[in-house]
């Protein structure tokens, strides 16, 4: 697998929300987002490299097996450009 598959790539899911009752203004939909240590230290050098991290989202809607509608979630990271190599290194 990629670096860019592995670092830059995050998934989650929400489901309705169970608690909801009547209160208009508790959210329909919950979850939670664990951010993994590669996927925050990829956004950081992209902060630190001058250009502040736009992230993709993109959803599906799915069903788990106990039958539970549900939305499943990706944050993705643009792979920051290729550096240049540095030709030092070379006699002529």
């Amino acid at each position: 697998m990629s670096k860019y598959d592995n670092v830059t790539k995050l998934d989650f899911a929400i489901f309705p929300n169970q608690y909801k009752n009547d209160n208009a203004k508790a959210p329909y939909k919950t979850g939670t987002l664990e951010m993994t240590k590669e996927f925050l230290k990829e956004m950081l050098e992209q902060a630190k490299s001058g250009s502040m991290p736009e992230i993709k989202v993109a959803a599906w809607r799915r069903t788990s097996k106990a039958g539970k509608d549900y939305e499943n979630f990706r944050l993705e990271l643009p792979p920051l450009p290729a550096e240049e190599e540095d030709d030092d290194d070379f006699p002529f």
